[in-house]
């Protein structure tokens, strides 16, 4: 009876893994993924919104850490890209918004703990600063901008926040953790 249960239990856990990677887009020794789920809020929800979210905490840790320059870089080279993906798309530019690189500080730092949507609290990832975030795009284990905006441009979710119209801002963060894994976060904003 016990080895019955220990069977099905390895094959629960066994299946958890299998979908787990589906879902992150891990596949083999690539440890790469996207989060393929939307996260994306109207204007119209955050003028409406009863309660307002700041993480001050947060946001004092991440200012406080220092700034990996090479990674800024990045960033900003894929901050071109996005942009240079809206020009070919017939839109404007998005401008760098030194609010929403906070937000994405903190946001790529929290995806090395738990790569998700929601906050490692268990709030939603627009509770940083919900006055300013309306939309996020995530990503793991890209070393460069190509390959990370070139991933977001192949995610439909993704794609549809880099070509949403009516955003105006937008700020990337790039955090590594110890085992060099490389957590990007791209906050919008309007």
């Amino acid at each position: 009876m016990k080895n019955k249960k220990l069977i099905a239990g390895l094959a629960v856990l066994g299946l958890l893994v299998v979908s787990a990677a589906a879902y992150f887009g891990v596949n083999g020794g690539n440890k790469t993924g996207l989060l393929d789920e939307d996260a994306f809020r109207a204007v119209a929800d955050i003028e409406n919104e009863e309660f307002s979210y700041f993480d001050s905490e947060a946001v004092a840790l991440s200012s406080m850490s220092d700034t990996d320059t090479g990674l800024r870089a990045i960033a900003y080279e894929a901050y071109d890209q996005v942009n240079d993906q809206r020009a070919q798309a017939g839109l404007n530019g998005l401008k760098w918004d030194k609010n929403l690189e906070t937000a994405a500080s903190v946001r790529a730092q929290e995806c090395s703990i738990s790569f998700s949507h929601t906050r490692p609290s268990g709030k939603a990832w627009y509770t940083v600063n919900s006055k300013i975030q309306g939309g996020e795009n995530l990503a793991f284990g890209f070393d460069t901008a190509d390959d990370a905006v070139e991933a977001w441009m192949n995610s439909p979710t993704h794609r549809d926040n880099i070509l949403y119209d009516e955003f105006q801002k937008v700020a990337i963060s790039i955090y590594q953790d110890d085992d060099g894994t490389c957590y990007w976060a791209q906050e919008y904003g309007y």
